[in-house]
């Protein structure tokens, strides 16, 4: 049975998607505070958005993705406006919670639909490095709960601001395997994340240059 979309792919469907995350990722030195946070959070928001005009899912799983990034964009703009102070070191948490979840959820189908079409065309490569961002982005979300449940987990704190720029920087900078030299992981949990996203950069960058490699070879006469 096939697929009833919401939306309208297009042949270079991951070209859009790519601009956003590559936009949302500088921007981000730039939307700290105030009406700043507000921005981030509509670029994170509008991102989702790309990502559900990109992936092929059945209309109901589609329907739920919808409803679960309306969700997280709702709770974010509640902790912005601080509605609920008690709360918001939890709220965080499970703000950055969803948002980890939908942003690997998407790398997994992308990352599937580039394995089940292995064509080495351009949208290709577009798909592929987006997954590659999608990956550092949902680490830093996964970093920044673990700063939020223990403030000593990373030397020095990931939670200098209310943004996740300390927290991305670190994790692409463990993604492409760069090295540490400002930033230092010191709880277990830290610990074990950093390694694992180290090991999925490097083996992920091997599969997909292989794939790249060998849909090349598959068209040539």
């Amino acid at each position: 049975m096939k697929n009833r979309r919401l939306f309208h792919v297009h042949p270079e469907k991951y070209r859009q998607l790519l601009l956003v995350l590559v936009f949302t990722f500088l921007s981000t030195p730039f939307l700290n505070h105030g009406l700043g946070e507000i921005l981030s959070g509509l670029m994170l928001f509008y991102t989702l958005i790309a990502i559900l005009r990109t992936i092929e899912l059945p209309r109901k799983l589609l329907s739920v993705y919808i409803v679960v990034a309306v969700l997280a964009f709702s709770l974010q703009i509640l902790a912005i406006l601080n509605v609920f102070p008690t709360f918001y070191r939890g709220l965080g948490m499970i703000i950055e919670g969803i948002y980890a979840l939908y942003l690997g959820g998407a790398a997994y189908w992308i990352s599937r639909d580039i394995l089940e079409n292995p064509k080495a065309s351009l949208d290709t490569v577009r798909g592929g490095v987006s997954v590659y961002l999608l990956l550092g982005f949902v680490w830093a979300l996964l970093y920044g709960m673990v700063s939020l449940a223990d403030n000593n987990a990373f030397s020095p704190s990931l939670r200098l601001d209310d943004s996740l720029l300390t927290a991305m920087h670190f994790s692409f900078t463990t993604l492409t395997t760069l090295g540490y030299g400002d930033i230092v992981p010191k709880s277990p949990l830290a610990l074990v994340l950093t390694n694992l996203e180290a090991i999925a950069g490097q083996m992920y960058s091997t599969i997909f240059i292989a794939i790249l490699v060998g849909g090349y070879l598959a068209r040539r006469p």
